[in-house]
C-alpha cells in the first residue's frame, strides 16, 4: 500500500493521533509578548488544518499543504467560513511548483520531514529554501526516525538553527495515551 493511500485511510477512519491542538511554541509566537505580525504562513503537512485555522483566526493568511486528499478535504470542511485559511493537495518535495502565495512570513512543519525518504528529505530542504525569503522563520517538531544531528546536517547550508530543544509530543485519545520524544526547532532562512 502506498504511503498516500495509508494516510488517506487513516484520515477517513477518524482523527489520526497526530492531529493535535497548536503547539505552545506556535501559540507563544502568535499571541505572546513578542508576537509576530500577521502575514502569510505556510503549514507543510498540514493534515486536517488545525494550525492553519488557528493562524487564520489570528489574522494570518495561512496556506496548508498536504499530500493526503482526505486530510485536505477534512481541513476545508473544518475551515468553512474562516477567512484567511487556504488548503491545497501537494507534494512537500515540490513546493516551488505549487501556487503558494508569497512572500511567506512563517513556515510550520509538525512532522513532515521525518516521514520522507533520504532523497525526499534533501529535496524538501531544497524546496523550503526555494520558497522562503531570507529571515523567514521555520518552526519544526521532528521525532520518529530522526537520527541525532540529522536536522542540523540537512538544513545547515540554507538555514540557521536558533532553537533546538527536547519536546515530547503527547497523543491523548480516548483509547490511546502515548508520548513520543522528539525535538523542537526554530530555524531561520539564511541571507
Amino acid at each position: 500500500m502506498s504511503r498516500r493511500l495509508l494516510f488517506d485511510a487513516l484520515y477517513r477512519l477518524g482523527r489520526p493521533p497526530w492531529d493535535t491542538p497548536p503547539p505552545a511554541e506556535l501559540r507563544h509566537a502568535i499571541e505572546g509578548p513578542h508576537a509576530l505580525s500577521p502575514g502569510h504562513a505556510l503549514d507543510v503537512g498540514c493534515g486536517t488544518g488545525t494550525n492553519v485555522i488557528y493562524l487564520a483566526q489570528h489574522g494570518w493568511q495561512a496556506t496548508g499543504v498536504d499530500f493526503s486528499r482526505a486530510a485536505i478535504d477534512e481541513a476545508r470542511d473544518k475551515a468553512t467560513g474562516i477567512s484567511g485559511a487556504r488548503f491545497m493537495q501537494g507534494d512537500a518535495t515540490r513546493l516551488s511548483e505549487l501556487p503558494i502565495p508569497r512572500p511567506i512570513d512563517l513556515v510550520m512543519d509538525m512532522g513532515t520531514f521525518h516521514t520522507l525518504s533520504d532523497e525526499g528529505k534533501a529535496a524538501y530542504v531544497h524546496e523550503l529554501a526555494a520558497v522562503m525569503t531570507p529571515g523567514t522563520p521555520l518552526m519544526m517538531w521532528q521525532g520518529i526516525r530522526i537520527k541525532p544531528g540529522e536536522i542540523p546536517a540537512a538544513f545547515h547550508s540554507a538555514f540557521d538553527i536558533e532553537e533546538d530543544k527536547h519536546k515530547d509530543f503527547v497523543i491523548d485519545r480516548r483509547l490511546i495515551r502515548r508520548t513520543i520524544s522528539g525535538r523542537w526547532y526554530l530555524l531561520r532562512r539564511k541571507s
